[in-house]
């Protein structure tokens, strides 16, 4: 299983029971740095900077505790962009 996946299992949950729904999961690198993004939705209005605050105070000790990447990262939250909201 491909580690968005993995992502996506162990957050899904708790994502949704907050409100919102994973559009997608990137996994990239900035610098030395593993970047695991998290695009959020969810069914009325946009997403605010404290959506994206809400879900990566959830979802930070839960990639912690499973210990999924063995290196340096940096968890970012945010919307997919009017563009991707709908598709």
């Amino acid at each position: 299983m491909a580690l968005a996946e993995k992502i996506k299992e162990l957050t899904q949950e708790t994502i949704e029971d907050l409100g919102y729904k994973i559009k997608k999961i990137e996994i990239g690198r900035e610098g030395s740095k593993r970047t695991v993004t998290i695009y959020i939705t969810k069914d009325e209005g946009y997403i605010s900077i404290n959506d994206c605050v809400i879900v990566s105070r959830a979802v930070d000790p839960i990639l912690e505790k499973a210990d999924l990447i063995k290196e340096k990262w940096i968890l970012i939250v945010s919307s997919p962009g009017e563009d991707e909201k709908e598709s």
